[in-house]
């Protein structure tokens, strides 16, 4: 199935932190059991099977299913817990595609997350369901990443987050690769061996392809020229940029303008076949 429109109904969260006598009684779930374990040792029974969770593991329980657990007393664990329904766009019930447990081991990403979710539940301020739906997506997203999409998911260093991130937000001027590895405050190049190491990517190819993405974007909405878009993300040359823009997308910037215009073309406009009726 297609699950860009899934819809998860959070009904319980707990950032759990167990007690050497922790237990859950055995009983069947009516929700989805997601836990991620960032700490400790925990021993889970589902529909009869035995399953040892250690730090760094998820297990996902789907809902309908037989559950019990009890902690280790010497090293008592601790989880993010989630419990939820997740709907497709129909309302039809929705089984998630991730193994009943896996390691994931530690993520800086997760844990943010994580946390965040913690605060916002935690605070319940107006509309705190609606934030708290958008987490869970959001860590949905990083677990489907892994299990369903199949991407080599890294945990990706502090230094390179911080560079993406200011990369991320200056897409409209001209980046030295000098630049970035002083705000990740190593030398230049060993700047570009780390950040090749967690992205894949080079620099340059990675800054190339942010911004002619936000290029796209930007001609996408049909407000600016192949020349205004060009400026917006740094480029002073608009033919290095129209070649640039083809060899990554594969089409020439213009196609997109052009493509607009003919859609907009073949959309009659508001009410004209009611006028052409009336003049017959």
């Amino acid at each position: 199935m297609d699950y860009k429109e899934i819809n998860p109904q959070i009904e319980y969260y707990i950032n759990r932190r167990s007690t050497p006598n922790w237990i859950i009684e055995d009983a069947t779930t009516h929700f989805i059991d997601l836990s991620y374990f960032s700490s400790g040792k925990a021993l889970y029974k589902v529909n009869g099977e035995y399953y040892e969770v250690n730090q760094g593991d998820l297990i996902c329980i789907p809902q309908g299913s037989r559950r019990s657990a009890t902690t280790d007393a010497n090293n008592p664990m601790e989880s993010f817990a989630i419990n939820f329904q997740l709907y497709d766009i129909k309302g039809n019930d929705v089984e998630l595609p991730f193994p009943l447990i896996s390691h994931i081991g530690f993520s800086e990403e997760l844990l943010s997350l994580y946390n965040e979710l913690t605060l916002v539940w935690l605070k319940k301020s107006p509309g705190f369901e609606i934030k708290a739906r958008a987490l869970l997506l959001m860590i949905l997203h990083h677990y489907f990443k892994r299990f369903y999409y199949k991407i080599n998911v890294r945990n990706i260093d502090s230094r390179i987050q911080k560079s993406i991130r200011y990369i991320l937000s200056n897409l409209h001027k001209p980046i030295e690769v000098e630049e970035l590895a002083t705000i990740a405050g190593v030398t230049t190049a060993y700047f570009g061996t780390l950040f090749k190491k967690y992205t894949g990517s080079s620099v340059k190819d990675y800054m190339n392809k942010m911004k002619i993405s936000n290029a796209e974007n930007i001609l996408i909405s049909g407000e600016f020229s192949v020349k205004d878009a060009a400026y917006k993300c740094g480029f002073e040359d608009i033919y290095y940029f129209s070649k640039l823009f083809k060899k990554i997308k594969g089409y020439p910037p213009s196609k997109i303008l052009l493509d607009k215009k003919m859609t907009e073309l073949a959309v009659p406009a508001p009410n004209s076949t009611n006028e052409s009726s009336r003049s017959l």
